[in-house]
């Protein structure tokens, strides 16, 4: 399926995703900006993750938790249309980062964790050396710079 092949109403269960997410997410952003976001993400962490906005990461995850909680909101037809583009850069993501060390939680809640892209960090970083790394990036990343 692609973009050509989707109805009126999978465009509306797009922008009734974006309705009913704003409140948790502090605005309204489309489902194209957030797959971009996430797309723009993971290019960013493939080339090496600058350690100026190391503090941030975290919240630049937020595209990702937004696309995980409006994908039961769409239609199948968007859903199956934006799974497979979702899937692809996940797969990325998962081979441009390594899991994160737990830090005083026990292992097995990682396994139940649905939000498993918070449980990663970039495995190649331009870093400056004045900018400590969080304890959870271990072993060190690899630096580029």
């Amino acid at each position: 399926m692609d973009a050509s092949q989707l109805a009126a109403e999978d465009y509306a269960s797009a922008d009734r995703a974006q309705q009913l997410l704003a409140d948790r997410f502090n605005g309204a952003p489309s489902l194209y900006r957030q797959m971009k976001s996430w797309e723009d993400l993971v290019i960013n962490v493939e080339k090496g993750f600058d350690t100026t906005w190391i503090w941030e990461y975290h919240s630049d995850l937020a595209c990702r938790d937004w696309l995980h909680d409006a994908l039961p909101i769409l239609t199948p037809a968007m859903q199956m249309l934006c799974q497979r583009r979702i899937e692809e850069l996940d797969a990325r993501y998962r081979a441009a980062t390594g899991p994160a060390k737990e830090l005083n939680t026990p292992v097995t809640r990682r396994s139940a964790r649905d939000r498993w892209w918070h449980d990663r960090y970039p495995l190649l970083i331009d870093h400056d050396e004045d900018t400590p790394l969080p304890p959870s990036w271990s072993p060190a990343p690899t630096r580029i710079a």
